[in-house]
């Protein structure tokens, strides 16, 4: 995987609940997660820590005579944090006039990893994904042309999967993927390599190489997108929606 440096993402919500399980699917997508779940400590977290976004709810108690919102934005030194408010269908409308009131972006919950994701990669990425990355390790063989390699792939997403070995294909090579997921039968899929990482200790880079999926049927994307969507959400409790 090319190493790049986490997020900081702060989440405020007074729903404890609703904020650890949103905070453990960040975690789980890579990013360092703050929680606060009143005013004062929302506004002293942003200022030390200076996070890069801040999933807000609109329902944070005021400060003082004002919004959570309005405070964050009258602070000059958090004018670079982007920030996205949510609430439930009903507060439609105020999620609307936040974006007037300094808000990035909005989600209405209920939400899931995916549509959370793409949001944040569009607000703090310069070249935004659109697919959240699973960490998780299976083996995968990699043929090209007659030339086979089983190695273990550590990343997948819904658009393709990181392959952990010494021994990488070249960029540009077309290859046919053998990848042992969850099912009756390894998933079988055509791919080109995209990049290859090469071992280095001083940077914990991990070697190995990235292949992109290729002419993939939308019922399989599709697939796909619900293992990795259940991996991030499936051992939490279903009343800990976000």
């Amino acid at each position: 995987m090319i190493p790049s440096f986490a997020k900081n993402i702060l989440v405020a919500d007074p729903d404890q609940r609703r904020s650890l399980r949103a905070a453990i699917i960040l975690k789980r997508l890579e990013y360092n997660v703050f929680v606060a779940s009143e005013s004062a400590e929302l506004l002293r977290i942003a200022d030390y820590a200076m996070p890069n976004l801040i999933l807000l709810d609109l329902r944070m108690p005021f400060v003082g005579n004002r919004t959570c919102l309005e405070a964050i934005r009258s602070e000059r030194g958090l004018d670079p944090v982007k920030v996205i408010t949510t609430a439930d269908i009903a507060d439609e409308p105020l999620l609307k006039e936040s974006l007037k009131k300094g808000a990035n972006d909005f989600l209405i919950r209920p939400f899931g990893p995916t549509g959370l994701y793409r949001k944040i990669q569009t607000l703090t990425e310069t070249q935004p994904r659109e697919a959240p990355r699973l960490r998780v390790i299976f083996r995968a063989t990699v043929t090209a042309g007659h030339t086979a390699r089983t190695a273990y792939a550590t990343m997948i997403s819904e658009r393709g999967v990181f392959i952990r070995t010494m021994n990488p294909f070249e960029a540009g090579t077309h290859v046919l993927l053998s990848l042992d997921l969850p099912s009756a039968k390894p998933l079988v899929l055509d791919g080109e390599v995209i990049y290859q990482v090469s071992l280095n200790r001083e940077r914990f880079s991990e070697p190995g190489m990235g292949v992109r999926f290729v002419n993939l049927p939308p019922e399989v994307r599709m697939g796909l997108k619900a293992f990795i969507e259940s991996q991030l959400t499936g051992d939490l409790e279903p009343e800990m929606m976000i």
